[in-house]
């Protein structure tokens, strides 16, 4: 029953959040050149596109399928983290010579352990090893269920085809990306996990002493992250271990915090020329995704875009004798994301209102909505409440009406209704008096 639960939460809170996001609004070109085949950045608490490139395009997810392996660890086990499970010897072939964390088979370890490895070092023996256990030696089944969760995430451009991201079937692009990762999000385990800059793995039965696992997400680190290091920096996770990716693409799918507002990044495939820090061990996609991260947080904040307290817009008003005109004021100030330099000056504003209104009118009602655009998107909809009550005038009620009344369809109808009844009746009379007059002829018998 946990289980279910657990897993409706978890849907509620993501659809919660997915509204229809904006359109794609700014480029960081100005700023930044941006490398990578593919790159989807938004703030996640307006669902404001900041940057769209090629999001839908696929590529290799590699060691990002870890994210979806994890995905579908909370969605069934998010209440039993520190259960345990025995490292199988099964995989071990499979994970040789590949990104590890150095986890035995035979060692026991929690499931929380395995996620630390998985977030922290990529490690491939965590995922299989664990996706194995949990699934009762059923790899395919497991893989099966990634792909379904996948879909019910909202994923249109992904295809899973192991726990761990070695095979080469694993394909997903930037925009599925930014759902499995607003998917994770809503766990609170998964952003504490994700967020640590280092763990340390307990004793096992084949390691005397604990051991220390750093974060490959280097900007998590002030220590050792060295010009990655960003303090707005939540979690993040790279395509594949940065020390062996001495050249070739890479991902990285990460999000910020700063002063309140998030930002999911999803940077595809930067090439390894990009990262231009000048340390040994490159990580070309990191070096992108921190770029546009000072871009993002250096251009835009969360601002109110309309101020309740100015009127917005006026409205004729009928059958009132204290005003002609009714002010109308934004019912909300929608804090919004908006360039750091402007104001809600920046928006254009489209009014949705009718001709006028009629008394009377309390002070609150809805009248009508302005649609604020930005770069020509839609980034909301306010409605436009009366500012003051209006009271009717009965006299000029009762004339209007009386007017209205004269110059109706339904008077119009009923008059030449009459007209032609009238017409029809006075054609009847005379037919019925020529016919009186007529002389009638007698038939004479012989």
């Amino acid at each position: 029953m946990k289980r279910i639960f657990a897993l409706v939460l978890s849907f509620a809170v993501l659809f919660s959040c997915l509204v229809l996001p904006a359109g794609a609004m700014f480029d960081p070109t100005p700023v930044y050149q941006v490398q990578a085949q593919s790159a989807y950045i938004v703030n996640t608490d307006t669902n404001i596109i900041v940057y769209d490139k090629d999001s839908t395009k696929q590529v290799s997810a590699g060691g990002l399928t870890k994210y979806m392996t994890i995905a579908l660890l909370l969605t069934n086990y998010a209440d039993h983290l520190d259960d345990t499970f025995q490292m199988p010897f099964a995989i071990s072939d499979y994970v040789y010579n590949t990104n590890n964390a150095d986890m035995r088979s035979n060692e026991t370890f929690t499931y929380r352990e395995a996620m630390y490895a998985m977030l922290t070092r990529n490690a491939n023996e965590a995922a299989m090893g664990l996706a194995y256990a949990l699934s009762g030696g059923d790899l395919a089944g497991w893989v099966s269920q990634m792909n379904t969760l996948s879909q019910r995430i909202g994923t249109t451009g992904s295809t899973w085809t192991d726990a761990c991201g070695i095979d080469s079937g694993n394909v997903t692009c930037a925009v599925d990306m930014y759902l499995i990762l607003r998917y994770l999000m809503s766990f609170d385990a998964f952003v504490e996990v994700s967020g640590a800059p280092s763990f340390t793995m307990p004793a096992k039965e084949k390691h005397r002493s604990s051991s220390v696992l750093v974060s490959q997400n280097a900007a998590l680190s002030k220590s050792s992250g060295g010009k990655y290091y960003r303090s707005a920096m939540q979690g993040g996770m790279c395509d594949v271990t940065a020390f062996k990716n001495d050249s070739g693409n890479q991902s990285y799918v990460s999000w910020a915090n700063k002063d309140g507002a998030t930002y999911i990044f999803c940077v595809m495939q930067s090439p390894d020329t990009c990262d231009d820090f000048g340390y040994a061990n490159r990580r070309p996609a990191l070096c992108e995704t921190v770029k546009l991260m000072d871009w993002v947080f250096d251009s835009f904040s969360i601002q109110a875009a309309l101020d309740t307290d100015l009127t917005l817009a006026e409205i004729p008003v009928k059958y009132s004798s204290d005003t002609s005109s009714l002010q109308l004021y934004p019912a909300d100030s929608m804090m919004t994301l908006l360039p750091s330099t402007g104001d809600g000056s920046v928006t254009q504003k489209y009014f949705h209102l009718p001709d006028h209104v009629c008394a009377p009118v309390q002070q609150g009602d809805v009248v009508g909505t302005v649609e604020l655009k930005l770069a020509g998107e839609t980034i909301g909809v306010v409605d436009l409440i009366a500012g003051q009550d209006v009271s009717r005038n009965p006299l000029l009620f009762t004339v209007a009406r009386f007017q209205e009344f004269l110059g109706s369809l339904y008077l119009k109808v009923v008059i030449t209704l009459s007209i032609i009844s009238i017409i029809i009746y006075f054609a009847w009379v005379l037919l019925n008096n020529w016919n009186r007059r007529k002389p009638t002829r007698k038939i004479r018998r012989r």
